[in-house]
């Protein structure tokens, strides 16, 4: 049996606005200095750190308030072929999906369209 160890990460970037969504193995989490994922224009959207390979500590910079906020997973909780939204504890708002790539993908397409057409629908009226 093969177990994809890839994870994938979708977040707007508080300094471009843009969405973006990355990828990171277990391989990669588990290092010492850890992994991150960046905007195309250099900002840290998300870290993960693991001491143990067994609790992973994801740091997103949040979008919504300005701090950073931290979410621990382990092995079992983390979502590899599920989707986890993350929210920021002050506004109550999404800050990330993380899970399958396949997954993030289509949730990330979704909410793209759904802020197009709010957008829309707000400049008509």
């Amino acid at each position: 049996m093969v177990f994809d160890t890839n994870i994938s990460a979708s977040l707007r970037c508080r300094k471009c606005g843009r969405f973006f969504l990355g990828d990171m193995s277990f391989f990669e989490m588990k290092n010492a200095g850890g992994s991150c994922i960046k905007c195309e224009c250099g900002e840290v959207l998300m870290t993960v750190k693991s001491h143990d390979s067994k609790t992973f500590h994801v740091y997103i910079p949040c979008l919504m308030c300005d701090k950073e906020h931290s979410f621990v997973f382990t092995w079992k909780s983390m979502p590899w072929g599920k989707v986890k939204i993350l929210n920021c504890p002050s506004s109550s708002c999404d800050i990330a999906f993380i899970g399958g790539r396949a997954l993030i993908r289509s949730l990330t397409a979704k909410r793209k369209k759904d802020m197009q057409e709010l957008i829309e629908l707000l400049s008509s009226s």
